[in-house]
């Protein structure tokens, strides 16, 4: 309620002013935070993915946080998890400004921003700190963070880079998500290429088995791919993932697909569009991996979650879990816990016991 009284004001600037605003909300005055957390949790709503206990399937996808900057605040937002990044292995300003704009007549954001971040060593540093923190905080719960990992726009070589950041962030992340699928960095889209996404993973998989056994440890490895591939496109990167056993894949990336029905006057700009006008293109996606790989490889669903409704839609559709970020952006604070009331209310009245029993369930219940 308070978020959507200040919501226009807010409104009024221009959205990476804003942007930057409400991190600054967050970062220097963290007691008013409380005002807008509601951390409850339900039974129903726990899942276990990757041998990581979540206490819900509601995470923020990576944008929000590029540095690691707010992880302890917005945990207290009630999110299951937090996808920092992305975060690329030397500091980069990103594009010309503007490049952010709302499409507020579409529930929706258009960016180009380009991996704006400060780098590796400041990211390591601050996750640093929340392990710190964490340790020496035993009774809060630990929170589940992804470290969302990308190439310099300049890199001569971009294996090196993404090998560089795994090694970085192998063993302080829950899990690690290689984006590959931006449209704001010229030629990454490229990577997801069969000959060139067959090479790479195979490099990658490989400095992991690596990690694996010096790190004693686990960690998950999530590719992030786009919503503009075709059909044939899909299979091959399905065969790939299944071949070089992926740990799971995120689906979708933000979309250059302008034909979405938009109606707003900034509808034409270049970049990556997210928000509600992408739910139903990142859900066909998402429906045809859950087939391809045969419902092997957990995936995240993300694109036009606004609701618990969307959610669910993902959820029946394959997702083990779910991302949120510019519905975050539009409907304010309160979001996650709403989605995360509704949704156990909608797993219930379906019969099932938990998240588990309705992953997949559309296509589970044709066949």
């Amino acid at each position: 309620m308070i978020y959507k009284i200040i919501r226009p004001i807010i409104f009024l600037l221009k959205p990476e002013l804003s942007h930057e605003l409400a991190k600054a909300f967050l970062k220097y005055l963290p007691n008013l935070t409380t005002l807008f957390c509601f951390n409850k949790k339900y039974d129903n709503l726990k899942n276990k993915v990757w041998d990581i206990d979540f206490d819900n399937p509601v995470g923020l996808a990576a944008g929000f946080d590029k540095n690691a900057e707010l992880v302890l605040i917005l945990s207290k937002f009630g999110f299951g998890f937090i996808e920092v990044g992305t975060v690329t292995l030397k500091p980069q300003k990103g594009n010309v400004k503007p490049r952010v704009f709302r499409l507020k007549k579409d529930k929706a954001l258009i960016n180009r921003l380009g991996f704006n971040n400060l780098g590796c060593n400041l990211a390591d540093s601050n996750i640093c700190k929340i392990h710190h923190y964490e340790h020496f905080h035993p009774k809060i719960d630990k929170t589940i963070l992804g470290v969302n990992i990308g190439k310099n726009k300049e890199t001569d070589d971009y294996i090196h880079d993404y090998i560089e950041l795994l090694e970085h962030f192998y063993i302080k992340s829950s899990y690690i998500t290689i984006n590959i699928s931006s449209p704001n960095t010229k030629n990454l889209r490229d990577i997801q290429k069969q000959d060139n996404l067959d090479y790479f993973l195979k490099e990658i998989m490989k400095v992991k088995r690596d990690l694996k056994a010096k790190c004693l440890r686990d960690v998950p490895i999530l590719l992030k791919i786009a919503p503009d591939l075709s059909l044939k496109e899909q299979k091959e990167i399905a065969e790939i993932v299944l071949h070089h056993k992926i740990d799971g894949l995120i689906i979708s990336n933000t979309t250059i697909d302008r034909n979405l029905g938009l109606c707003s006057k900034n509808k034409n700009e270049q970049g990556g569009l997210s928000g509600k006008p992408l739910f139903d293109k990142s859900n066909e996606i998402l429906a045809n991996f859950y087939k391809l790989t045969k419902g092997q490889i957990p995936i995240i669903g993300v694109g036009g979650i606004t609701n618990a409704n969307d959610a669910y839609t993902k959820i029946k559709l394959g997702a083990s879990l779910v991302q949120i970020y510019t519905g975050f952006i539009y409907e304010g604070f309160s979001l996650v816990e709403k989605i995360k009331k509704d949704l156990s209310i909608l797993i219930k009245n379906d019969g099932y016991k938990n998240i588990n029993e309705a992953i997949g369930a559309s296509f589970n219940n044709k066949n």
